[in-house]
């Protein structure tokens, strides 16, 4: 009985034994799951790929492009600073001619076949026109309606009585609107504009319009090239028009048709000993005009400025420079 005993106590602590083994291995190999669980899951994390912020990569994109575009226009700004500015011209007229008028020679041009206005540069084909179409001792009077025109150094006065001669003095000399439009309106106005420009292509000055004898309208235009052909005929078949307009000033005394006048010169060069004659003109469309004939050199130049911004003086004098070194360097 007793050896049943321990038999039993034997076979109990057996399986008791077995059972604590086989709890102690199910354990293990729970704790190896969980193990190899995490380093799957370890594994599976460091294989995955990164999230990427796609806005990071757009913001620097736009940076960079930003700063691409900033220095290319910090580049070009500095490129224009170092690279050496075009000269600029002096000279402000819109258009001008320089040349011999014995050899017809062109020393300096700029747009010389630009049509512009040329104000009272007009008043040169008047007095062709006008001589052509008066006798010199012809009587002119000074009509109302010839005096309504800006006035003039000159003060002509309606019921003045003056020859077709004299009054080229003021027209010439002083610019006279009033001059103008008594020589063209004693006779057919209509008809003697267009002497003046049938004149003015008969000397070569294709394109020219005249619309007043005075010039006072912007549709009187010419080319720069064409007032040269006008300095060539004034030189050569006109000289006795010519000698008038490098008159400085002359005295006209009281008569019975007319009160005293002095007419005087508004040409800039007229003190100059090289002028050979000239005439100026302005308007607000043409701005500054001039035509000017000097001996430089032996050579008579002739200077043409047409829409010069109000300076044709300082124009034609650095126009005059220009030419001289090239005659002394021929």
């Amino acid at each position: 009985m007793y050896q049943l005993r321990v038999l039993s106590a034997l076979i109990f602590t057996c399986i008791a034994f077995v059972g604590i083994a086989a709890a102690l291995k199910a354990s293990d190999l729970t704790q190896t799951h969980v193990m190899v669980a995490d380093a799957s899951t370890s594994a599976a994390d460091h294989q995955q790929a990164p999230r990427i912020d796609e806005s990071f990569f757009a913001t620097t994109t736009a940076q960079t492009q930003t700063g691409s575009s900033t220095e290319l226009a910090q580049s070009a700004a500095l490129a224009l600073a170092v690279a050496p500015a075009a000269p600029i011209d002096p000279v402000t007229a819109s258009a001008y001619v320089v040349g011999d008028i014995m050899t017809g020679k062109i020393y300096l041009e700029k747009k010389g076949k630009e049509v512009l206005p040329f104000a009272s540069m007009s008043k040169l084909i008047t007095a062709i026109a006008s001589t052509d179409k008066y006798k010199p001792d012809d009587v002119i009077t000074i009509t109302a309606s010839s005096t309504e025109v800006p006035p003039d150094a000159s003060n002509l006065q309606t019921g003045e009585r003056f020859t077709a001669h004299e009054l080229l003095y003021p027209m010439l000399m002083d610019s006279s609107n009033v001059a103008a439009e008594a020589l063209a309106s004693a006779t057919d106005r209509v008809a003697f504009l267009q002497d003046m420009t049938g004149y003015a292509w008969e000397i070569g000055m294709p394109g020219s319009y005249f619309a007043d004898p005075t010039g006072l309208s912007p549709a009187n235009s010419g080319t720069a090239e064409g007032f040269f052909a006008m300095a060539q005929y004034l030189y050569k078949s006109r000289p006795d028009i010519l000698a008038i307009t490098r008159i400085k000033t002359i005295s006209v005394a009281t008569t019975t048709d007319h009160g005293a006048h002095i007419f005087a010169n508004i040409h800039p060069f007229v003190d100059d000993l090289r002028f050979l004659g000239g005439k100026t003109g302005h308007t607000d469309e043409a701005l500054d005009t001039m035509l000017t004939i000097m001996q430089i050199d032996g050579h008579p130049i002739a200077i043409i400025v047409l829409h010069s911004y109000n300076r044709r003086a300082l124009d034609t004098s650095l126009l005059i420079d220009r030419v001289t070194n090239i005659l002394a360097g021929e």
